[in-house]
């Protein structure tokens, strides 16, 4: 399947101290340079980041930065429009493979499982995957695969004040693909504080 990746880098990180998360580094590269490492093979480079803050330096990645079109960072789905409507005007992809850019370890072939999980019926995948070895199969709404004839609905759940990210795709079409497959264990982790980040710099 052909479609263009999403990396969603503009939230506020709080709960660091308001640092720019994928910027941090970790295991010799920052994080959004792991994020991107696996998903633009998988899209044949076609890539957009998602970004309100440190501009310069997401674009020396050498991909378009996408800026939300909404103010007062409204979340990731003010991220997701942003790719939407780039896609409609400088890309020939029906759909966008959005991810989280503090996720070091998602799967390599990522946009290919969701693709094979969507029926004939589905317009919309999300994955079901671990955060670290051990947990349940829980949620990953940062790891979807989404078509572009949502942008309308997804702009509507804006202006109606809906901020979360799964919620809005459980409206949709949508197909929970499971990866639980030996290598899957901690392929979700991402970062969410400092502890973490210093826990998971130590698994190789």
């Amino acid at each position: 399947m052909r479609a263009t990746a999403l990396l969603l880098c503009g939230g506020r990180a709080t709960r660091m101290g308001g640092v720019d998360k994928p910027l941090q580094p970790f295991q010799d590269r920052r994080l959004v340079d792991h994020v991107l490492a696996r998903i633009a093979p998988q899209t044949g480079g076609r890539v957009f980041i998602s970004a309100n803050r440190h501009l310069d330096d997401y674009r020396r990645l050498g991909h378009p930065v996408l800026e939300d079109t909404l103010p007062d960072f409204p979340g990731p789905l003010a991220g997701i429009l942003a790719g939407f409507e780039a896609m409609a005007a400088h890309a020939d992809d029906d759909w966008l493979l959005v991810v989280s850019g503090d996720s070091p370890w998602l799967p390599e072939d990522l946009l290919a499982r969701l693709a094979a999980g969507l029926g004939p019926d589905r317009t919309a995948a999300m994955a079901l995957g671990r955060e670290a070895p051990g947990e349940p199969l829980r949620s990953q709404p940062l790891a979807s695969l989404i078509h572009a004839s949502h942008r309308t609905s997804l702009d509507d759940a804006l202006r109606a004040g809906e901020r979360r990210v799964e919620r809005w795709l459980a409206s949709l079409p949508l197909a929970r693909v499971a990866f639980d497959s030996p290598g899957d264990e901690h392929a979700f982790a991402n970062i969410n504080d400092r502890s973490e980040l210093e826990r998971l710099e130590r698994l190789r």
